[in-house]
C-alpha cells in the first residue's frame, strides 16, 4: 500500500462514493446535478475514481470534491474523508514537507489537467467548423486555398477522434503540436471566410 495519504484515500475512496456521502444524488446512469454551478441536467460523471461536469470543466477525485463542497485546504479534505469514511489513517495535524510538496505537484498537475481540457474542448470546437466549413464549399468554384482545405478534412477529421476518443498518450502527443494544430486550423478557417 502507498504510504502518500492521497493515493491511500483515493484508492480506499472514489469520487463517486464520497458525491453519495456528502448528499449529492447520482442517478442510474451514473450522472448527477455539478454543485458547483446552477446545474439543471445532470452533468457530472464519473469513472474511474474520478468524477468530471461536462458544462463546468470541474473536475478531480474524491478529495478535489470535497474540497470544492467544503473550500479548505487539500489536507483539511483529506482529513474530512478520513474521519468520514472511518479509513483510519494515521493523519493529524499539519504536512510534513514531504506531503506539502506533493501536494503542490498535486496541485500543479491538476492545473496541466484543467489547460488541457480546455484546450482539448475549443480544439474540437475549432475542428468541427473547419470541418463544416470544407462541407459548405462550393464545389463548382473552388479556390486553391478551399481545395486544400477539402484534402485536410479528413485529417481534421482524424484529429478532432483522436481528441474525443483517443488514448491519453494520442491527446497528448495533439497537445504538444498544437501550435502546429491551430495553424492547420485558423488557415482553413481563413480560407472558408475569403469567400
Amino acid at each position: 500500500m502507498s504510504c502518500d495519504p492521497f493515493e491511500v484515500v483515493r484508492e480506499q475512496v472514489t469520487a463517486q462514493e464520497a458525491a453519495r456521502h456528502y448528499g449529492i444524488a447520482i442517478d442510474r446512469h451514473g450522472k448527477a446535478l455539478c454543485p458547483f454551478h446552477n446545474d439543471h441536467r445532470p452533468s457530472m460523471t464519473f469513472k474511474g475514481g474520478r468524477y468530471r461536469c461536462w458544462s463546468c470543466g470541474a473536475s478531480g477525485d474524491s478529495v478535489d470534491l470535497v474540497r470544492g463542497l467544503y473550500g479548505g485546504t487539500y489536507w483539511e479534505s483529506l482529513q474530512r474523508i478520513n474521519q468520514d469514511f472511518g479509513l483510519g489513517l494515521p493523519i493529524s495535524g499539519e504536512p510534513t514537507p514531504q506531503q506539502r510538496a506533493e501536494a503542490q505537484e498535486r496541485q500543479r498537475t491538476k492545473e496541466l489537467h484543467r489547460r488541457f481540457e480546455t484546450w482539448r474542448a475549443d480544439t474540437i470546437n475549432q475542428l468541427t467548423a473547419c470541418i463544416r466549413a470544407a462541407n459548405a464549399a462550393d464545389w463548382a468554384n473552388l479556390t486553391p486555398q478551399e481545395e486544400e482545405a477539402i484534402r485536410q478534412r479528413e485529417r481534421l477529421e482524424a484529429m478532432a477522434d483522436t481528441l474525443s476518443h483517443g488514448t491519453p498518450r494520442e491527446q497528448m502527443q495533439l497537445f504538444i503540436d498544437r501550435k502546429r494544430v491551430a495553424l492547420s486550423i485558423s488557415s482553413i478557417l481563413k480560407t472558408s471566410q475569403m469567400k
